[in-house]
C-alpha cells in the first residue's frame, strides 16, 4: 500500500504542466502586418478587392505565428480590401456572413520561415530559367549562322 501511495505521488509531482496563452483580442496577419479584428460590421458594398486569406494558425502554447495567420480565425478566412481604406490601415475579415472592420497595430515579427519560402521561390525561379535556356539552346530556333 505504501508504494501505492509513493508512486501515485510521484506521478503527480513529475506531472508535466500544460499552459496555453490567452490572447488580449483577435487579431489576423496579412502581409506582415498585424491587425486587430473590432467588432465594427462592414457593409459588403463598402468592401473592395479579395486580398488574401489566413493561411496558419497561431501556435497556442508558443505564440509564435507566419504568414498570414491568425488566432482566432480558421484557415481559408477571406480578407478584402475596404473602399476609400488604405490595406495599411484597415482590412475587412469574413465572419459567419459578415464581414469585420481590422485595424493596423504592428508589423509582425520576422520568422525564419518566411526566408525559407522567398530562397525557395527564388531557387525555383532561376531552375526554370536555366531549364528554359538549355531547351532554346538545343531548339531548332537558336542556329549559329555559318
Amino acid at each position: 500500500m505504501r508504494r501505492l501511495i509513493f508512486l501515485i505521488l510521484l506521478s503527480l509531482s513529475i506531472a508535466v504542466p500544460v499552459s496555453a496563452l490567452s490572447w488580449a483580442y483577435t487579431f489576423v496577419v496579412f502581409d506582415r502586418n498585424a491587425y486587430e479584428v473590432l467588432d465594427t460590421i462592414i457593409d459588403e458594398d463598402a468592401l473592395g478587392d479579395v486580398i488574401g486569406e489566413v493561411g496558419t494558425t497561431v501556435n497556442d502554447e508558443t505564440g509564435r505565428y507566419y504568414g498570414n495567420a491568425s488566432n482566432g480565425y480558421p484557415i481559408g478566412t477571406v480578407y478584402r480590401e475596404v473602399d476609400g481604406e488604405s490595406v495599411e490601415d484597415v482590412i475587412a475579415v469574413e465572419d459567419g456572413s459578415e464581414w469585420k472592420r481590422a485595424e493596423y497595430r504592428f508589423e509582425a515579427p520576422y520568422h525564419s520561415r518566411d526566408f525559407i519560402q522567398f530562397f525557395g521561390y527564388s531557387l525555383l525561379g532561376m531552375g526554370i530559367i536555366m531549364i528554359s535556356a538549355t531547351l532554346f539552346k538545343r531548339s531548332s530556333l537558336y542556329k549559329k549562322e555559318e
